[in-house]
């Protein structure tokens, strides 16, 4: 009977431990970082990459900080570590973006572009983040007037600039929580209280889901040790991933990523899924690890 692993949905206590030190510390700063970058940066097509990348580093202290430190087997959990994460960052963004608008002090630029000075004080955004009350009734202020415009054009105000708001809200989300399922659902070891050793192995010829089932299943080593590799740069190639620890206990996991060409003719890969966290014998994996 083939195995595949399953998380014991458990997490350590030091996970939320971890989780109030990232509120309290990494998140107010990255959102610091964002809305000064968002500030000085007044071309809105740029910012929303810059949203994304607030988003990323948001996701990248949950995967590692709180989810692999802090031991969570809990797929669940680990998506609203990565929500929650990305509202308390957006949350202190909106306190330091806000206390901005309050100290603005001169104007640069032309009618298409231009730049407000302004800068912070901790004290006013200690006391915005501390008052939600006061830092979203500012913001509604804020709301009805806007503070910028597009090619000349009056400040964009109101729903359609509520509606800016959201997609940005969006944009920082959805990368803070993608993937933080799958971190926690990585093989782990309830009886060593360790994370298995994770190893990508060199790019094979793309194989089929049924077809590696089998094999494991029958304990078939002949296919692992006829696995042929080929250059992953140009060609549709299979990324396998086997997950190792002390006991001899063995995971993989395989992905097809399947070549193809844009409208530019340039090599682009789609990812296709073949199998996730299957049970593999010890020689399979001692072939796969000679490889």
């Amino acid at each position: 009977m083939t195995n595949f692993y399953q998380p014991s949905g458990k997490f350590s206590p030091l996970s939320i431990v971890f989780f109030i030190i990232a509120c309290l510390t990494v998140f107010p700063l990255l959102g610091l970082i964002y809305a000064y970058a968002i500030w000085y940066i007044p071309i809105p097509y740029i910012n929303f990459f810059i949203a994304a990348g607030f988003g990323i580093g948001v996701g990248y202290i949950v995967k590692h900080f709180v989810i692999k430190m802090g031991k969570v087997r809990n797929p669940r959990l680990a998506f609203f570590f990565g929500l929650l994460g990305a509202l308390v960052a957006l949350y202190f963004h909106w306190a330091v973006w806000a206390d901005l608008v309050i100290n603005v002090a001169e104007s640069y630029g032309t009618e298409d572009i231009g730049i407000a000075v302004s800068n912070i004080s901790f004290i006013e955004v200690f006391a915005l983040a501390t008052q939600p009350g006061a830092l979203f009734g500012l913001i509604g202020e804020i709301n009805k007037y806007g503070t910028w415009g597009i090619g000349g054009g009056g400040a964009v105000s109101g729903i359609m600039l509520t509606i800016i708001w959201i997609i940005e809200a969006i944009i920082v989300i959805v990368p803070s929580i993608m993937g933080r399922s799958v971190d926690a659902n990585k093989p782990f070891c309830e009886e060593n209280q360790k994370w298995f050793e994770e190893k990508q192995l060199p790019a094979f010829v793309p194989v089929h889901p049924n077809e590696v089932v089998e094999h494991v299943s029958n304990g078939n080593i002949d296919f692992f040790e006829q696995l042929a590799k080929v250059n992953p740069d140009h060609n549709s190639h299979s990324v396998f991933t086997l997950y190792a620890n002390a006991t001899n206990e063995n995971y993989l996991t395989i992905t097809n990523q399947i070549a193809g060409t844009n409208d530019k003719g340039e090599i682009k890969f789609e990812e296709s899924p073949v199998v996730t966290n299957i049970s593999l014998q010890e020689d399979i994996s001692n072939i796969l690890e000679a490889k």
